[in-house]
């Protein structure tokens, strides 16, 4: 045993003493790279104040469905048509309300109105392009609220120009405010509030020199460093890797011994090979939604010359290929570090945001106590769809969704007229073998709410499953 733990303390130190030489590594490039002189130079703050950052990223240019309430916006839409009401009342549409208004009236909205709005139209785009669609005279004075692929393109040697050929990952970074990042040939070194700019034939000699290796970010999984867009690796490999590969041998040798103790089940084994495939298939959905999110944005930006019968469909496309995207990126994370706790966000009222999900399954919400809480938004949502699907599907008419707030935690229950009881939790919860349609989605639910400080019960009759979610007091303000 005393071998055993010996072994793996060096083991420890091997990839300590390399990531301190690949390190040393990184500096010597960088800092060697620093000596010659950049092609252009640009102050991180002077970009954001020419470029806000939602003039940079190109999701601007799609419908922002998830910004906005889903029927006051079609109500707005309705009635710009027509130019007449009723006109939406929610506070979030205000901006675009007096937009949509100004354009059927004719009015000149002064040029402090799109600088302290919010820049981008809901349907995608900046508010200055469209408005100058109407009143082209004022192009000259608006066009810096374009967003800048709206913008005519840019000389290569530009900033402007050299920002419209960024690609999502890179115009990410620079929004981020990374150390470096690679656009084009181009590579961008942070030094203090300053980006330097290196054509390729200024940082790849030196790759070489330093026994470096850099890809753009997604060409390859494995990466030794992530900075910005760019993967960083050694070229060679380092002279620990024969001693690590024995180090492992022995350790799993000696590890076979334990688990000889510990048979693996059939379940197991099937349960693995399973989460194998759907990371699988997380990865590569990747590809067949960012060609939908291509096909998305020509059809947004032919969007005036659809006919109107296709606009819900359109809508519908816009808002299937948002979900897509956000549920690949929440699963991959979800799959790859499932240990990790889940980001939180603030909600400010749990009435009015349930009241959205419920409308959408159409079934009846009570709330005793309203309050804002502060969960993970994405997951909540998708435990909340799963189970009122569930109970609407397989559960017995009518279903409730009961809410409260208190000081330390909330409580979501869905509640239809079934007959399941604590009793069948056991067996229901169990991935797979459930022949109501809860296996898989069920386990899910359950791994969310746990993640998220939780846990998720079922009691009965009639069937209530019951979210109960703990927070912080500084979390949790009671209505």
């Amino acid at each position: 045993m005393r071998i055993l733990l010996l072994m793996t303390l060096a083991l420890m130190a091997l990839p300590t003493s390399a990531a301190s030489s690949f390190s040393e590594q990184m500096t010597a490039f960088r800092a060697q790279l620093l000596l010659a002189d950049p092609v252009a130079r640009y102050n991180l703050i002077g970009i954001n104040r020419a470029f806000p950052k939602v003039l940079l990223s190109p999701d601007s240019l799609l419908p922002q469905t998830a910004n906005y309430p889903l029927k006051d916006i079609r109500r707005l839409y309705q009635a710009a048509q027509k130019c007449q009401g009723p006109w939406p009342v929610h506070p979030k549409v205000t901006e675009p309300l007096v937009f949509t208004r100004a354009m059927c009236n004719h009015t000149q909205l002064p040029v402090a109105w799109f600088s302290r709005s919010g820049f981008i139209h809901p349907g995608g785009g900046s508010y200055a392009a469209k408005y100058v669609e109407q009143f082209p005279s004022r192009r000259s004075e608006l066009t810096r609220f374009f967003h800048i692929q709206e913008r005519p393109t840019a000389q290569p040697d530009t900033l402007l120009g050299r920002l419209q050929r960024m690609d999502t990952a890179a115009v990410e970074a620079l929004n981020s405010g990374a150390k470096s990042l690679l656009s084009s040939d181009e590579m961008w070194v942070r030094v203090g509030s300053y980006y330097h700019l290196y054509p390729s034939t200024q940082w790849q000699p030196l790759l070489a020199e330093f026994d470096l290796r850099l890809s753009a970010m997604g060409e390859q999984d494995f990466c030794l460093a992530r900075v910005g867009n760019i993967c960083w690796n050694e070229e060679k490999a380092p002279t620990y890797w024969p001693y690590l590969v024995g180090a492992l041998i022995v350790i799993n040798l000696a590890a076979l011994g334990g688990w000889a103790f510990n048979r693996w089940t059939v379940q197991r084994r099937l349960m693995q090979e399973r989460m194998l495939v759907l990371q699988i298939l997380t990865h590569e959905l990747r590809t067949p939604i960012a060609s939908l999110s291509m096909t998305v944005e020509g059809f947004r930006r032919k969007f005036d010359t659809l006919p109107e019968s296709f606009y819900d469909e359109f809508r519908r496309l816009c808002e299937d290929a948002r979900r897509l995207k956000q549920l690949a990126e929440a699963s991959k994370d979800y799959l790859q570090s499932n240990q990790k706790p889940l980001n939180k966000e603030t909600i400010p009222s749990l009435k009015e945001w349930l009241g959205y999900i419920c409308d959408e399954h159409n079934v009846t919400m009570y709330v005793s106590q309203d309050g804002a809480v502060s969960a993970n938004v994405y997951w909540l949502a998708t435990s909340l769809n799963n189970l009122i699907a569930n109970a609407v599907k397989y559960g017995v008419a009518p279903v409730e969704v009961r809410a409260q707030v208190l000081s330390d935690r909330f409580t979501i229950a869905i509640q239809d007229q079934g007959d399941l009881t604590a009793k069948d939790w056991k067996h229901i919860r169990k991935p797979f073998v459930s022949q109501s349609g809860l296996g898989l989605g069920l386990t899910i639910v359950e791994s969310m709410i746990e993640r998220m400080g939780g846990k998720l019960s079922l009691s009965g009759p009639p069937t209530t499953f019951t979210l109960e979610i703990h927070c912080d007091a500084s979390d949790v303000t009671s209505g």
